[in-house]
């Protein structure tokens, strides 16, 4: 790579000269900063980005982490991040964690290293405590999540939760699963919404086994619920992919989601909605998630004492073939939103 350094021995100019005339300064004039220019592009010369930065007084390089990379929610709230009404994209430097709160941790030190303004994580298993402290630091925002004294941005868990239990809450299911997201983000209150909803029933029998919101874990967990002496007749995934691991399962044997078991997960992903899939779940925006997150760390950056906010977005149910509908579910033959 050409430096300025290079530039300035071929242009036969200083090095001050080029720096200047790259800034089209008007210090030089307009032949010479020409000149500079034409041997530049020749030369196949590129700005270093982060030594500008590290000289700068300001900059708007953003690090955004993901817990997971192979989660496809983790693509649409990223396109909510990055993509503005101006198309001024921010910058922004992506890393995983890969399921791994070791990981992100050397992430995040990543980031700080390259200086960056304010950090955004994406369903990060890191502790509150440790989240508050980065928080201390630089502007961050946990999206997923809801932390004290951390601006967040999560779907109200809660609500999702509950909305999957009643929809699943019927005469015919006496032996009801749920498949949680272990530590994840959202795991928590998803589940608590969840068997709530069925703890003053009597008649109805409550599994819970240890997922980790991944597709393997659905299948390793519904391999169980399938192979037991009475198999579930509803199942909650905690979330879509985990809903996935439990239809390739259900395959295995011989089972028929929304013919066999009522099956529902969380998320929406894009495949739930493919009808080879047809994936009954609880749907909210991941592009206004990401949207909102961006937002959020823009406002800390320019006001780091104003208050923290915790934004909640609303769920809703879709229902599809992987359950059966009750009949008040129907109008005009057609399955509805809920």
């Amino acid at each position: 790579m050409a430096t300025m350094d290079d530039i300035a021995a071929r242009a036969g100019v200083s090095r001050g000269a080029v720096s200047l005339a790259l800034r089209r300064s008007p210090k030089i004039s307009a032949k010479t900063t020409e000149h500079i220019f034409k041997v530049a592009t020749e030369m196949g010369y590129r700005p270093n980005l982060n030594a500008s930065r590290l000289a700068a007084k300001d900059f708007s390089t953003f690090g955004l982490l993901v817990s997971d990379l192979h989660n496809p929610i983790m693509a649409d709230i990223l396109d909510g991040f990055v993509m503005t009404d101006d198309g001024d994209i921010p910058d922004t430097y992506l890393a995983s964690g890969f399921n791994s709160a070791k990981t992100e941790r050397a992430m995040i030190d990543s980031f700080l290293s390259h200086r960056v303004k304010g950090v955004v994580l994406l369903g990060s298993l890191l502790p509150d405590d440790e989240i508050r402290k980065l928080a201390q630091q630089l502007p961050t925002v946990a999206v997923g999540r809801s932390i004290d004294s951390v601006d967040c941005v999560l779907v109200d868990d809660v609500l999702g939760g509950r909305l999957a239990a009643d929809h699943i809450k019927k005469p015919r299911h006496t032996h009801v699963a749920h498949i949680d997201g272990g530590d994840g983000a959202g795991a928590a209150p998803r589940k608590t919404a969840f068997l709530n909803v069925f703890e003053s029933n009597d008649a109805v029998d409550l599994t819970v086994l240890k997922g980790d919101y991944t597709q393997e874990g659905g299948y390793r967990c519904a391999r169980v619920l399938f192979s037991g002496p009475r198999p579930p007749s509803a199942i909650f995934a905690a979330n879509d992919l985990t809903a996935l691991g439990v239809l390739g399962a259900a395959r295995e044997f011989g089972l028929i989601a929304g013919e066999h078991f009522d099956l529902v997960g969380f998320d929406d992903i894009t495949l739930a909605a493919y009808d080879y899939i047809s994936l009954t779940t609880i749907s909210y925006s991941r592009a206004d998630m990401g949207r909102i997150a961006r937002e959020l760390v823009q406002r800390r950056c320019s006001d780091v004492h104003a208050p923290f906010q915790t934004i909640e977005l609303p769920p809703q149910l879709i229902v599809r073939k992987t359950s059966i509908p009750a009949l008040d579910d129907f109008r005009d033959g057609k399955r509805e939103r809920l």
